[in-house]
């Protein structure tokens, strides 16, 4: 199965974007890292491996179009399969090769992991008790196989005042258009969380950075 992982980006830090590209090249199983620059300076990545696409201005749309740019050249790229991948975020070492042998063994269209937290500054703190396949998934545990590829146009069918709920429109709507469908209550995903409420669930005090949030599924950038 060839896959492709796509990472839009938008003036994060280059230690975090090295950090998600190393994950990716350090999967148990090939994949091919897709990196879309949303209209900031492009970022120089030591000993980069993939596809650096550099568009001329942000999007403003948390990411969304940057992230079907990218879905179009991995179906350019012959991609079985499109991972998606947030650039403060970055995999466990078996992320893909657990979620597309699932997706191989059930028959799968599109599958999703559940995630840790991690802290601002990496270290891991607990698994999101958000995250559950039901209510929410996230953009970075989701993998989608060729038979699902067509529904991925709805990256940028919303708009910008519901953008950062992108994704889980696109979860529901593969869900109701009867695409074949699973989660994996494992956590795969270390997510890098600004939001307040997941340190309090953590009973430990918020670093500075935190924003307070209702929706916490998502942390796009604008």
């Amino acid at each position: 199965m060839k896959i492709c992982v796509v990472t839009p980006y938008y003036q994060e830090s280059i230690e975090w974007l090295v950090q998600a590209h190393t994950s990716v090249k350090s999967q148990t199983t090939a994949a091919r890292h897709i990196l879309v620059c949303d209209g900031s300076v492009a970022a120089r990545i030591p000993d980069f491996q993939g596809t650096h696409v550099v568009l001329e201005r942000n999007y403003r749309d948390y990411g969304n179009t940057p992230r079907l740019i990218g879905c179009y050249n991995a179906i350019t790229q012959d991609a079985d399969a499109i991972a998606f991948l947030d650039a403060d975020n970055w995999y466990y070492p078996d992320h893909l090769r657990s979620l597309s042998t699932i997706a191989t063994n059930a028959q799968l269209d599109a599958v999703a992991s559940a995630r840790m937290l991690h802290r601002l500054d990496g270290t891991p703190m607990m698994k999101c008790p958000t995250v559950d396949g039901t209510n929410y998934i996230d953009t970075s545990c989701l993998l989608v196989l060729r038979p699902a590829f067509r529904h991925l146009v709805a990256w940028v069918l919303q708009g910008q005042g519901t953008a950062a709920e992108t994704d889980q429109f696109l979860w529901r709507l593969l869900r109701d258009t009867g695409t074949r469908m699973g989660f994996v209550d494992r956590p795969t995903v270390a997510y890098r969380t600004r939001h307040q409420v997941h340190y309090d669930q953590a009973r430990e005090p918020s670093p500075r950075g935190t924003v307070l949030r209702t929706d916490l599924h998502g942390d796009h950038y604008q």
